[in-house]
């Protein structure tokens, strides 16, 4: 299953949806702009553990109900935040799961709402959930939807992760006003991982815009080397959700010994 795919199935199901559909509630509370990047500067790199129930290529990787669970154990073990999967046909999660992580009186850290947004109604449902953040995809997007996507995310207090692959990518994200911009490091026509494609393109973004490795990260010498090209944070799932002992292994990436196991 590669992007186009996934991309040409979400918008054939939001060209279906009228308006924006209801989580049978009203956000908890408003938007506070900006707490995902602040979150995520620091003296060193940050990581964004996610909770992603399963994958196209490698299937089931977190049972539904052990998810905000995991949610809470990376919270306790220093996870500067969480990205949680709202898609459902393809990974598993879902608007309603974001929602529960990121009301719940225990993950403490900001949460990121992940899907592949094709539609500016995608943002404002993220926004019910009471997440604080939404991932944008370049290669999903025209530049003209782009910029409604990260302007609709601004408007509605949301801080907007914009994903890059290649530099015209980065170019087309900066020139769509991104303030956070991450590399993924994962080609996602055909899910060949590249930790390197962080170190090529780390210099194409300007000073002053959040960085944010994601993908292909599996210890913490990968961790050091992402935060020695300059990177903020590295974004991080299936190399933690494979662990026995996922505070444990998220402990192990930022230095830090977990005596207990959060789950």
């Amino acid at each position: 299953m590669h992007l186009d795919e996934i991309v040409a199935r979400k918008r054939a199901d939001w060209a279906r949806i009228a308006g924006v559909p209801s989580l049978g509630r009203e956000r908890p509370a408003p938007a506070v702009p900006g707490t995902f990047a602040a979150a995520l500067r620091g003296a060193e790199v940050s990581v964004i553990a996610e909770v992603k129930p399963k994958s196209p290529s490698k299937g089931q990787l977190l049972p539904l109900e052990r998810a905000v669970a995991q949610a809470r154990s990376y919270a306790a073990a220093g996870a500067a935040a969480v990205s949680v999967l709202a898609d459902t046909p393809f990974f598993g999660g879902s608007p309603e799961l974001v929602g529960e992580i990121a009301t719940d009186a225990e993950v403490t850290v900001p949460v990121l709402y992940k899907d592949f947004l094709v539609d500016t109604r995608q943002v404002e449902l993220a926004h019910t959930t009471g997440a604080d953040a939404v991932l944008l995809i370049v290669r999903a997007v025209d530049d003209a939807l782009l910029r409604d996507l990260v302007q609709t995310a601004e408007g509605l207090g949301l801080d907007a992760l914009v994903e890059t692959f290649t530099a015209e990518e980065i170019d087309r994200a900066l020139a769509a006003g991104a303030s956070i911009v991450g590399i993924n490091n994962r080609d996602l026509q055909t899910f060949a991982v590249d930790l390197e494609n962080s170190a090529r393109l780390r210099t194409r973004i300007p000073a002053g815009v959040l960085t944010v490795s994601e993908s292909g990260i599996g210890g913490r010498a990968d961790l050091t080397t992402v935060g020695g090209h300059g990177f903020d944070a590295a974004l991080i799932g299936e190399n933690l959700l494979g662990a026995e002992d996922t505070a444990a292994a998220l402990g192990a990436l930022l230095g830090v010994q977990i005596k207990e196991a959060a789950l």
